[in-house]
């Protein structure tokens, strides 16, 4: 009786495991020196797929993975040096993962599980960037992340989330920039120019929107949103501001702005009522404002 070789038997393994995926596709293209290209689309539940991987430069590593996923892209494009690209789409349909990077020791990873029709995007021309964008159990969400500069970190997390869009933009250096979402129609954006600059936005329930700019050094902000049809505004120009927006209640339908420029001014907006309005302009040093309504 003859027997299978080890490496017979792996082969016969992996070629039953592969039967029922179909349709998929993965395109790799590598020009540089010693960088790596992985794409993953082994498991049985997944067709209809697209990876595609473009590689310049030197030690870059690329990797995207597909299991139990439907009609969905994953496309990474890598120019510069050791770089590091994660992509995974598990249990879902229609969605799409873009990663691009330019320069030195970036870090990128989008995660879409029990997702569908989402898109997620990282864009990265700097040094030593570090960007992640997480979209489960929910869907129709976009996520966006763009770094300018070097040593940002910027997070996106949309869990549980419908219909709702979130973005980041940093340029400068040492910024961090995170969002939360949950619920559905929410909107929320961070931009960031200057130095070690930290915004925060989270949303729950219904259709609340926030913005928060930043330029300068050493700004604090932070949106928080529990309720629906909210609207918080946040402007920082200068240095060691600090500002807060809650906004929470059984009706919602507030409006929060605050402005500040000059230094280590704190302002904080608390509305718990029905469609309260508070307004906070603060110029020079050292001013503090409280508002609760």
């Amino acid at each position: 009786m003859k027997t299978l070789t080890p490496i017979a038997a792996t082969l016969m393994l992996a070629t039953s495991g592969l039967v029922a995926a179909a349709d998929n596709t993965a395109i790799t293209n590598q020009n540089g020196i010693d960088n790596e290209a992985v794409a993953d689309q082994d498991d049985p539940g997944s067709s209809g797929n697209l990876i595609q991987l473009e590689q310049g430069g030197a030690f870059n590593n690329a990797e995207a993975s597909q299991r139990g996923e439907t009609e969905s892209h994953i496309y990474q494009v890598q120019d510069g040096l050791a770089n590091e690209a994660y992509s995974l789409q598990m249990n879902g349909t229609g969605n799409i993962a873009n990663i691009h990077q330019s320069g030195a020791f970036n870090e990128a990873s989008t995660w879409q599980l029990d997702n569908d029709d989402s898109e997620a995007t990282i864009r990265q021309n700097g040094f030593a960037n570090d960007a992640e964008i997480y979209q489960v159990a929910g869907g129709d969400n976009v996520a966006v992340i763009e770094q300018m500069g070097s040593v940002h970190g910027a997070s996106i997390g949309q869990y549980a989330s419908y219909n709702s869009d979130a973005y980041i933009y940093q340029s400068g250096v040492g910024n961090e920039a995170d969002i939360l979402q949950s619920g559905t129609g929410h909107y929320s954006s961070i931009h960031q120019d200057g130095l070690a600059n930290t915004a925060i936005s989270a949303q729950g329930d219904l259709h609340n929107t926030s913005e928060i700019y930043q330029s300068g050094f050493g700004n604090e902000a932070q949106v928080t949103q529990v309720s629906w049809y909210n609207t918080a505004v946040v402007n920082q120009r200068g240095f060691l501001n600090s500002a807060d927006v809650y906004q929470f209640g059984p009706s919602g339908s507030h409006l929060a702005i605050i402005n500040q420029s000059g230094g280590l001014n704190e302002a904080t907006v608390i509305q718990s009522g029905y469609a309260e309005t508070a307004n906070i302009t603060q110029n020079g040093i050292g001013n503090n404002a409280v508002v609760i309504q």
